[in-house]
């Protein structure tokens, strides 16, 4: 057989390879990012930043007296809300999220990716997924271990059912705000060149002017809609002192029920998700693109 008849051979319909199912092309992405997620150097550095919480209820149980140690499960809501949600949440979306497409873009390897037999949004959904698997496995694991450190301490049991809820109630609130903070790190990642850069200012500066900011203003941020998820507790969250170089004053905060803020949680993800996705679809990765010229 020549090469003329070899060809077409190949052009039939019937003899070209039949691109996979939708679904094994998403896992098939995954699996690759996951593998490459574990071999940075950032994964074992995000992990030892995310753990560190676990040592703050250990010191208290050791190094305070019993008569003035705080009760274990202030201490972990304490943990949980001003540590875990607002801080680590958005750095793992940073450590990982933000690079799944701007690596590649940076490192010249995406048109080589993208020249594969599988569906552009397929391969940056995969992706998403696996950064959605490593963060949440991360973060959850360090909210697990800083309740049972936290059990050392009075008012927190390990077998008491309401706290266990607790625990669970706190490991879904982080998977929310993975999400959602995933999903924003992914667009960031795809439309700039310096995606954490961008990154820290909306996540640590603009959220954080939004929350003091008097009237509606926070609602443009993700950190309302999570803290709307937190557990109902005995202190009221409907207000708020804020202190600032020109004095103390208070803040209304304004109610957000659970249903809306899931809600406004999954528009969020789907709309930073498909405008990432509709930008690798439209967008001509060459070279010389690639490498930002």
């Amino acid at each position: 057989m020549n090469h003329d008849e070899t060809s077409a051979l190949l052009l039939r319909p019937e003899a070209r390879p039949k691109r996979a199912g939708y679904v094994n092309a998403v896992m098939g992405s995954a699996a690759h990012a996951v593998t490459m997620i574990m071999r940075r150097k950032r994964f074992a550095m995000a992990a030892i930043i995310a753990f560190m919480p676990v040592l703050i209820p250990l010191a208290l149980a050791f190094l305070s007296k019993a008569a003035f140690a705080d009760e274990g499960n202030v201490i972990f809501v304490r943990l949980c809300e001003q540590l875990h949600m607002p801080v680590l949440a958005p750095l793992l979306a940073l450590f990982f999220a933000s690079m799944l497409v701007a690596e590649d873009i940076e490192t010249q390897t995406i048109p080589y990716v993208l020249t594969r037999p599988l569906p552009r949004s397929a391969w940056v959904l995969g992706r998403f997924l696996a950064y959605l698997l490593v963060a949440t496995t991360i973060l959850g694991l360090s909210i697990t271990m800083t309740f049972a450190a936290s059990a050392t301490l009075s008012k927190l049991s390990l077998t008491n059912t309401n706290d266990l809820l607790l625990l669970g109630h706190y490991i879904l609130v982080a998977l929310a705000a993975l999400t959602a903070y995933g999903a924003l790190a992914v667009f960031l990642g795809v439309f700039t060149k310096r995606p954490i850069v961008y990154g820290v200012l909306l996540l640590y500066g603009w959220q954080k002017i939004a929350m003091i900011i008097p009237g509606v203003v926070d609602f443009l941020t993700i950190s309302k809609y999570v803290e709307a998820l937190y557990p109902v507790l005995a202190t009221q969250r409907n207000v708020v002192e804020v202190q600032t170089a020109l004095g103390t004053f208070q803040k209304q905060i304004f109610a957000v029920s659970a249903t809306r803020a899931v809600v406004m949680i999954l528009l969020v993800t789907a709309v930073f998700l498909v405008s990432s996705i509709v930008a690798v679809r439209r967008r001509e990765y060459g070279t010389g693109r690639a490498a930002g010229s």
